[in-house]
């Protein structure tokens, strides 16, 4: 009697056996048997309960369920494990709701690994092997709804929609009338395309709380930004804080299922019950209440945001310190957080960035970036930042900016961070604009970028994954062999391509581990 199934793909499912950012690495291209090689061994198959169903799903889709569950009944929602959709399809089933995330490789990261699009990321591959298996079923009476932050994709490319058997595409927030959407759809009478704003966004008493846990025991603590960045899409939306016993009470799903290190959701977890908008300076009693409540939380261990903004450890260094210490962080446990520092360029940073450096200057920023590195390696947090390439009004010179700002940071003494280097994709306020095609827009300096942030990446793998992947040791053994060769073998395809486009890689004399005496080798140019 399943009315509603929800699925979602594998690439979302899997936890990728643990590995800090392995999650990345869904969007490297299938067409490479290394590349396919190296997704075996990362993605580890989906944890299924007793009837098939997935144990853990996204954060996002919970949200779903709940709203279907809380109105319908439990007996008439399942969540269906992706490689085997039409088990958990039966006659009375009404609508399949799709949850994605990048199903047409369109992502920052997918079109950075793909060249473009040129190539297909495990992503879209997978996402396809999803929807052949729900429209398996000759005749099919149930109708197709499709959701999540993938959504904006099919604006891009709006024939995927029919083509792909996909009856409504829902963008925006809608967790708290999710069921209202399915029975029109069911009925026959929803709009191939549905769009929510601001103007129906639902409160935080409004939105249902999840009845199950999340991968990588994710709970959300607040939506909305308002630094303004020109590319981003959260940033368009209000700002809005769920209350400290609503987190609580989310996290013993989560802890109730095994997992006591708590990722805790937000679009920058500095600006949490934000007091001052003049200034954006975090509001510490805040910040540091909602961590302690955390790890306050029976079964919790550890605990760590997904996105902060790096200017927040600048203009209150203290803070980062107090919030070490309230989740124990030390040698052994690092903090990692996701950071945009998008540009080293101060021009970019003032036309497309915004209010990222407040309550700094613009002119400020590639100096933030340095000083915001430090002070939270010190304190034991490893950023994870995102470069993109190709901003409206990038030229050459900005780019080059960005090769100095990751000189500027490799040099800080005992630094530990990762540059992921992504293209620009039109969304925010910049939706319309053309998106940036690494294959066919790249030049010498934003190649320079590129093979900068990987360079580093392959030096963290050398020096710091075995310590920080919390596996078996023969595992991880093989882990780390795996990223390690799969490394290198992207740099010496970076070579190979600078020698067939006559571009000069700039390397630094000497990288600071280098100077330490570390044994860090990279293919020869």
């Amino acid at each position: 009697m399943s009315r509603y199934v929800l699925v979602t793909d594998y690439t979302l499912l899997t936890n990728f056996r643990g590995v800090p950012l392995a999650t990345f690495f869904s969007c490297m291209p299938t067409d490479y048997a290394i590349s396919r090689l190296a997704f075996r061994i990362l993605a580890d198959p989906v944890e299924l309960d007793a009837r098939g169903q997935p144990v853990r799903i996204p954060y996002g889709l919970r949200k779903i369920e709940s709203d279907l569950v809380n109105r319908v009944g439990r007996d008439h929602v399942v969540i269906a494990d992706p490689r085997n959709v039409q088990r958990f399809i039966t006659e009375d089933t009404e609508v399949v709701g799709l949850h994605t995330m990048d199903p047409l490789g369109l992502g920052p990261v997918s079109m950075s690994f793909t060249m473009g699009g040129a190539l297909t990321p495990y992503t879209k591959a997978m996402f396809l092997e999803m929807m052949a298996q729900v429209n398996h079923r000759p005749g099919r009476k149930y109708k197709v709804v499709l959701g999540g932050p993938g959504a904006w994709h099919f604006d891009y490319r709006p024939e995927m929609q029919q083509s792909l058997g996909i009856d409504t595409i829902v963008h925006g927030e809608c967790d708290h009338i999710a069921t209202d959407i399915f029975e029109q759809v069911a009925r026959g009478d929803a709009p191939p395309v549905m769009r929510f704003t601001n103007a129906t966004a639902p409160t935080p008493e409004q939105v249902p709380k999840i009845l199950g846990p999340t991968m990588n025991a994710m709970n959300e603590v607040m939506r909305g930004c308002g630094r303004g960045c020109a590319f981003c899409e959260v940033t368009l939306r209000k700002s809005r804080y769920f209350p400290l016993d609503y987190i609580g009470d989310e996290i013993a799903w989560n802890t109730r299922y095994g997992s006591d290190s708590i990722q805790l959701h937000s679009d920058d977890i500095f600006l949490y019950k934000l007091e001052n908008w003049r200034t954006m300076e975090p509001n510490e009693d805040a910040v540091k209440e909602l961590f302690q409540y955390v790890m306050d939380r029976p079964g919790v261990r550890h605990c760590y945001p997904t996105h902060g903004t790096v200017s927040a450890a600048v203009s209150n260094p203290g803070l980062i310190e107090d919030l070490s210490t309230i989740v124990r962080a030390g040698p052994g446990k690092w903090v990692g957080i996701q950071s945009g520092i998008e540009t080293g360029s101060p021009k970019l940073s003032r036309e497309v960035l915004h209010r990222k450096a407040a309550p700094f200057s613009p002119e400020e920023w590639p100096d933030i970036v340095v000083q915001a590195t430090e002070i939270l390696n010190r304190n034991y947090w490893y950023p994870a930042y995102t470069i993109i390439l190709g901003l409206p009004g990038e030229t050459p010179e900005d780019a080059w900016m960005t090769v100095d700002l990751i000189d500027r940071m490799e040099q800080i003494p005992n630094s530990h961070f990762v540059t992921a280097p992504l293209t620009f994709v039109p969304t925010g306020i910049l939706r319309g604009e053309e998106f940036y095609n690494l294959d066919t827009m790249i030049d010498e300096a934003r190649f320079n970028v590129t093979y900068r942030a990987w360079r580093h990446i392959l030096m963290e793998i050398d020096t710091n994954l075995a310590q920080m992947t919390k596996l078996p040791p023969p595992a991880r053994a093989v882990i780390v062999a795996t990223a390690r060769l799969g490394g290198r073998y992207i740099l010496r395809i970076m070579h190979k391509y600078a020698r067939h486009r006559g571009f000069r890689i700039r390397e630094p004399a000497k990288t600071r581990r280098q100077a330490e005496g570390h044994v860090v080798s990279f293919p020869a140019a």
